[in-house]
């Protein structure tokens, strides 16, 4: 990897190591489901969500997105749904809604770290 992808890496708090343990050091495996989290839909849904008012669905993708950031080492994603998440299950929409610039703003991090991947997206 180059040094402007693990950078980018570490700005968006990726866990490769912990990623891959989960992996059991299948490295291609996880490359695989990298560029497979690109096509998720579900960080959408969140943004289609918040425009429709709608706390039911934006609960539903968050917790999924939360899942599997988690399960790919996205801590940083992972960490912002997770606010999300607490603050629909409080019946906060106004919690969750200044909780998403957050889960955007780690989304897009994550997604360019992942495109920078030789192999990947780069």
């Amino acid at each position: 990897m180059t040094e402007e992808t693990l950078l980018k890496i570490k700005e968006a708090e990726v866990d490769v190591e912990g990623a891959l343990a989960r992996f059991c050091g299948n490295s291609a495996l996880y490359e695989k489901f990298l560029g497979k989290f690109l096509q998720d839909d579900n960080f959408k849904k969140i943004g289609d969500a918040v425009e429709a008012g709608d706390s039911q669905e934006m609960l539903m993708a968050a917790h999924t997105l939360k899942g599997v950031a988690g399960n790919l080492g996205l801590n940083g994603l992972m960490k912002a749904c997770a606010e999300m998440v607490v603050q629909l299950r409080s019946n906060s929409m106004e919690g969750a809604l200044a909780a998403y610039p957050t889960v955007k703003e780690y989304y897009g991090k994550v997604c360019e770290a992942i495109n920078s991947m030789e192999g990947i997206g780069g």
